[in-house]
């Protein structure tokens, strides 16, 4: 891990690519720092239908970094999963496509992005477009940009890594203020903002890791088997909310077949 004012990341051009809104949160002195072209996925609607693509625009403008217009909120969180559901290959190809074009235009040295969790089927999903798009782009030109990822729900990742090249920065005291105080200026995530603190204590904010993905499109061993938002499904299809189950095995592990070149 990179822990020094002189790492290899230092004075390149890094993209971000996040599922949702406000996962940026998650990586803010990173984003101080390293200035990235911000891709978002969804707009972050959820089921409550209003977005907050505006409030993520702010956190950017306040780091330094800057979304990139043209893959900045691509569906509303609903259609991501119906896409998902329907095993849209041909949706979420064109994404990845679209990614690349940006990547490629950008001259984008290296890549951060949601890491898998098994949390949420749309982070992991998310995780699979960036991989995809990384595979076609070295295919299509050469460059194996380098590729991190950072936890949203976990304290830091358990997984093993045998490669290195990470990035590890420990925040000062104005780091750390200016970090809270973009995540109390977003109120949308106060309930998830509450839920991480509880879970890993307000310290663990302090340290942001963004650790080398060592796996490509197989994600079956990134989490645990089922995967935590199966049994979340579940209990709102039993409570009449929703009306399928997001599935691994049926429904994410096929999408990831599709996607490999």
């Amino acid at each position: 891990m990179d822990s020094n004012e002189h790492g290899w990341w230092r004075g390149k051009k890094a993209a971000l690519v996040v599922a949702h809104p406000g996962h940026e949160l998650r990586v803010h002195h990173w984003m101080e720092t390293a200035k990235p072209l911000v891709l978002v996925l969804t707009d972050g609607s959820g089921h409550l239908g209003v977005g907050r693509l505006d409030r993520t625009a702010e956190v950017l403008a306040g780091a330094g970094a800057r979304p990139a217009a043209a893959f900045f909120g691509k569906m509303a969180d609903r259609d991501l999963y119906r896409a998902i559901l329907a095993g849209e290959a041909e949706t979420f190809q064109q994404l990845v496509d679209e990614m690349i074009t940006v990547l490629a235009g950008e001259a984008i040295d290296y890549v951060a992005a949601d890491a898998v969790e098994g949390f949420n089927p749309g982070h992991d999903v998310c995780r699979l477009l960036v991989n995809a798009a990384l595979a076609k782009l070295r295919d299509q030109d050469g460059r194996e940009l380098p590729n991190l990822e950072f936890p949203l729900e976990a304290g830091a990742l358990r997984r093993e890594t045998t490669s290195r090249g990470g990035i590890e920065l420990h925040l000062d005291a104005g780091a750390f203020d200016r970090k809270l105080g973009a995540i109390a200026n977003y109120p949308e995530l106060t309930e998830e903002a509450d839920r991480l603190r509880a879970a890993h204590g307000l310290a663990s904010l302090g340290v942001e890791r963004l650790s080398p993905v060592d796996y490509h499109l197989d994600i079956s061993e990134c989490s645990e088997q089922p995967p935590a938002y199966e049994r979340w499904g579940e209990q709102r299809v039993q409570s009449g909310y929703y009306k399928t189950v997001l599935r691994f095995k049926e429904h994410v592990e096929p999408l990831a077949r599709q996607l490999a070149p």
